[in-house]
């Protein structure tokens, strides 16, 4: 039998991460697992906007990392709400960083015995020239990845 101790649970908050929390939920419940809910703040996003707003000022910055963190802190609390209710231990998580980096670097130092994280279907120029973190994630991880994906039927029309 496979043991399966801590489940690393990457997530942004978007509908795919939703149903891979469900996921990790229902592996955590069945193999007595704990869950760490792991949220990475993009730091290029960060930088880009530290250039954008360079001229207006230290000020509007900040408050952007603010907002950054605050989204980050209720994305983790609506996952740890969730595992509340499910019977499952958490453990939540915020870093700055590359994500795909910082989700291998914290399954490794974990260690994760698995990580559960939900993909969204790229597909053409996009997908060639940036690929998706969940694909480098799988490339580059310590363990065993389940990639959860928005089926075509769950896509919020535009």
């Amino acid at each position: 039998m496979i043991a399966i101790t801590t489940i690393l649970l990457p997530t942004d908050g978007s509908e795919c991460s939703g149903k891979a929390t469900t996921y990790a939920l229902s592996f955590a419940k069945r193999y007595g697992a704990r869950v760490v809910a792991l949220h990475v703040i993009d730091q290029r996003w960060e930088e880009q906007t530290r250039v954008a707003f360079a001229e207006v000022g230290q000020d509007l910055s900040q408050k952007i990392r603010s907002g950054y963190e605050e989204e980050a802190r209720r994305i983790l609390r609506e996952v740890a709400g969730a595992a509340g209710k499910a019977g499952v231990p958490v453990e939540t998580r915020i870093v700055t960083g590359i994500p795909y980096e910082e989700i291998v670097g914290v399954g490794k130092a974990l260690p994760a015995d698995l990580i559960i994280m939900g993909t969204h279907g790229r597909s053409g120029v996009s997908h060639l020239l940036l690929g998706s973190v969940a694909e480098k994630v799988v490339r580059r991880a310590p363990c065993p990845v389940l990639t959860v994906r928005q089926d075509a039927d769950d896509s919020v029309a535009s």
